[in-house]
């Protein structure tokens, strides 16, 4: 199983700036802060350690595309990252090595707003054969909660801030007071969205 991000999200530390300057209790006043780019930097850092393939949700936060690499089908197709908005193709390479788009009334996606949606074979269909080599079969997908920071939930987006706090008010990896990668409270708050792989 291979994983490629295709289309990147928009960036949720542009969307939060102001929630986050809040959080820390910088005004804006007439103007933006004179260390924004400090600022979005811890937000970017938070979100980079919670979204996507290598963050520690295992989840999308924002609406991206990944393409998902498999060396054949297998019985079912366990899509990761939820939760999933749509699958958008499903591309594979045929027993002659010709590069083919699966119809979509061929397979069924159960399971789009669970932790772990499955695509199987429509009912009385099977998979095609495809040709025994690796990444035989491209299956791109749409994940994330929405477009707006508006559709990502609350503890998420709180855990992001408490995060980026921290990591623009301790600027040093480990403090002897709090001796932590990611904030007690940041990890409190995300615990019920973990996706265990």
């Amino acid at each position: 199983m291979n994983l490629v991000l295709e289309t990147p999200p928009e960036s949720l530390a542009d969307l939060i700036l102001r929630p986050v300057c809040d959080h820390l209790r910088i005004e804006f006043g007439g103007s933006l802060p004179t260390d924004k780019a400090y600022i979005l930097s811890c937000i970017s850092a938070a979100v980079s350690r919670l979204d996507g393939n290598q963050g520690r949700l295992g989840r999308c936060l924002l609406t991206q595309e990944w393409t998902l690499y498999l060396d054949c089908f297998p019985r079912c197709i366990e899509l990761p990252l939820p939760p999933l908005q749509e699958v958008i193709r499903i591309k594979y390479l045929d027993t002659d090595g010709t590069l083919q788009t699966l119809d979509p009334s061929a397979y069924r996606v159960s399971g789009a707003g669970s932790w772990r949606p499955e695509i199987s074979p429509a009912y009385g269909e099977k998979w095609p054969d495809s040709r025994p080599v690796a990444d035989a079969v491209q299956v791109r997908f749409r994940a994330g909660y929405g477009d707006s920071e508006e559709n990502v939930p609350p503890p998420i987006l709180q855990a992001i801030s408490v995060m980026a706090a921290h990591y623009y008010v301790e600027r040093q990896p480990v403090t002897f007071a709090k001796p932590y990668e990611i904030p007690l409270l940041a990890c409190d708050l995300i615990q019920p969205f973990r996706v265990y792989r």
